[in-house]
Protein backbone atom coordinates (compact mmCIF):
# COMPACT_ATOMS: atom_id res chain seq x y z
CA UNK A 1 0.00 0.00 0.00
CA UNK A 2 2.41 2.61 1.08
CA UNK A 3 4.84 1.97 -1.75
CA UNK A 4 2.22 2.17 -4.21
CA UNK A 5 1.05 5.34 -2.92
CA UNK A 6 4.88 7.16 -2.73
CA UNK A 7 5.24 6.11 -6.46
CA UNK A 8 1.74 7.83 -7.17
CA UNK A 9 3.32 10.97 -5.71
CA UNK A 10 6.05 10.73 -7.17
CA UNK A 11 9.19 8.95 -5.75
CA UNK A 12 10.97 6.48 -7.95
CA UNK A 13 11.80 2.96 -7.26
CA UNK A 14 15.30 4.19 -6.41
CA UNK A 15 14.05 6.83 -3.74
CA UNK A 16 11.83 4.09 -1.70
CA UNK A 17 15.47 1.53 -1.87
CA UNK A 18 16.95 4.73 -0.17
CA UNK A 19 14.29 4.98 2.27
CA UNK A 20 14.48 1.49 3.11
CA UNK A 21 17.74 1.91 3.74
CA UNK A 22 17.66 4.26 6.24
CA UNK A 23 15.19 1.94 7.91
CA UNK A 24 17.94 -0.41 8.50
CA UNK A 25 19.15 1.76 10.77
CA UNK A 26 16.04 2.62 12.99
CA UNK A 27 13.93 -0.60 12.73
CA UNK A 28 17.11 -3.18 12.18
CA UNK A 29 18.41 -4.92 9.13
CA UNK A 30 15.77 -8.00 9.39
CA UNK A 31 12.60 -5.65 9.06
CA UNK A 32 14.68 -3.86 6.40
CA UNK A 33 15.29 -6.97 3.95
CA UNK A 34 11.80 -7.48 4.80
CA UNK A 35 10.61 -4.58 3.58
CA UNK A 36 13.11 -4.96 -0.07
CA UNK A 37 11.05 -7.90 -0.61
CA UNK A 38 7.43 -6.90 -0.10
CA UNK A 39 9.11 -3.48 -1.97
CA UNK A 40 10.72 -5.59 -4.54
CA UNK A 41 7.27 -7.60 -5.34
CA UNK A 42 5.21 -4.33 -5.74
CA UNK A 43 7.80 -2.98 -8.30
CA UNK A 44 8.45 -5.99 -10.34
CA UNK A 45 4.17 -6.02 -10.73
CA UNK A 46 3.76 -2.45 -12.30
CA UNK A 47 5.31 -0.75 -14.95
CA UNK A 48 8.23 1.52 -13.42
CA UNK A 49 11.81 2.33 -14.14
Amino acid sequence: MHVRAALRNGMTAEEIKEVLLQVAVYAGVPTANRAFRVADRVLSTLDTP
